[in-house]
């Protein structure tokens, strides 16, 4: 416990500035734009399938956006790089508040993907990456708690502000609040770090890099950790999309269906706590090939029973597998890659995870529209996990690529 606190007491600037980025990428995360959704469909008139049309191609165009967004963090200092990020946050909110047809909504949908879900979570992680080698799984963890703390309490506030305000009230309040209230805290982190740096003569400096993405894409460690990026961002993304369906279909009320994501957020952050010490002590790459077995063991579960109690579980297990799972790849781009293209390495695989979210409701939908039952699904999707696990464990084999 003394090595936490002494984590806390000497990083507690830089680790606050990625709790923060962490918390508020939730602005671009699906969980919370999908409180949007319903307004936006009245407004333009879509369907369901229309809608989820637009939303995806935004998403699409987000990822395929990331790479040279995301390699950025490599070159420029990090207080101008935050100060992109949220200005791009910041534009996305109030262009979504003001928007009035599907061309600036497609346009907004687009922004608030890439700022909030894909560049705010790329700048919390690779600042821990970065700065911290001794404890760099602890301080990925500490930062990383921001997105389950961001589904605990956000879409409650957001809701809350919907009803009050109405949804473009409620965007605009939020920038606002981007404006006046993160984009000052920021700035007051930000400088406290760079002071305490000097103070403690740590300043972090690292040499410019000339890899190319292609030579990270065809790297054997990057075709052995996609497929776990991948398989936990489509079947995520997929099961809290269809989750009042599953519900339905399995008898649980929607009321049930949604107080049980507590149990995710929760395990999610307990993995992300757990994790940290675990990567220190052994390494990140020893701990990858087992990060999805929780995910299986909870996919598998809710083939056992259609009793209520079986979902909070199985999503216990998911969520315990996504937050440690965060935790230990994040470190282990720094183990084979290096930290001198970390923004280069971690914007490929998130590139990876959005379109992995883009990709899984589509999936799970047309199974599901074909007459498959969701216990089919995952079955199927349960068999697709396990064949990952076992290429996951091809990552002992690979060496350290450069320091």
């Amino acid at each position: 416990m003394s090595s936490w606190k002494k984590l806390f007491h000497e990083y507690r600037y830089v680790l606050g500035i990625g709790f923060l980025f962490a918390y508020f990428s939730s602005f671009g995360q699906t969980f919370l734009i999908s409180l949007y959704i319903p307004s936006i469909e009245e407004l333009l008139g879509l369907s369901n399938a229309g809608m989820g049309s637009l939303y995806a191609g935004a998403t699409v165009a987000s990822a395929l956006t990331l790479p040279y967004m995301g390699s950025r963090f490599d070159s420029m200092s990090l207080g101008k790089y935050m100060a992109m990020i949220l200005g791009g946050l910041l534009i996305a909110l109030l262009s979504l508040s003001i928007s009035s047809n599907i061309v600036f909504v497609g346009i907004s949908l687009y922004l608030m993907r890439l700022f909030g879900q894909g560049l705010m979570s790329h700048t919390a992680v690779s600042t821990m990456t970065r700065y911290f080698e001794k404890d760099r799984g602890k301080a990925i963890g500490i930062a990383t708690t921001g997105h389950p703390f961001g589904e605990a309490t956000l879409p409650v506030l957001i809701t809350l502000c919907i009803g009050w305000l109405g949804w473009r009230g409620s965007l605009q309040l939020n920038t606002l609040f981007v404006l006046l209230i993160i984009m000052p805290l920021v700035y007051f982190l930000y400088q406290k770090k760079k002071k305490q740096e000097v103070k403690t003569n740590s300043v972090i400096s690292v040499e410019p890099s000339g890899i190319k993405n292609w030579d990270i894409l065809k790297h054997k460690a990057f075709l052995i950790i996609a497929p776990a990026v991948f398989t936990l961002g489509f079947t995520n993304t997929a099961i809290f999309f269809f989750q009042l369906k599953l519900g339905a279909a399995k008898g649980w009320s929607a009321a049930w269906v949604s107080s049980s994501l507590a149990a995710f957020a929760g395990a999610s952050a307990l993995g992300m706590f757990l994790a940290g010490p675990w990567v220190d002590k052994l390494s990140a790459k020893k701990l990858f090939p087992f990060i999805l077995i929780p995910y299986l063991i909870g996919v598998l579960s809710l083939l056992i029973t259609d009793a209520p109690f079986i979902y909070p579980v199985a999503l216990a297990f998911m969520g315990f597998a996504n937050g440690s799972g965060s935790t230990v790849k994040n470190a282990l781009f720094a183990e084979i890659f290096g930290v001198g293209i970390i923004g280069k390495v971690r914007s490929l695989f998130v590139t990876v995870m959005v379109l992995s979210t883009a990709l899984g409701p589509l999936f799970f939908g047309v199974l599901v529209d074909s007459g498959y039952t969701f216990d089919q699904v995952f079955l199927r999707n349960a068999i697709g996990i396990f064949v990952v696990i076992l290429i996951s464990f091809r990552i002992r084999k690979v060496k350290k690529d450069r320091e």
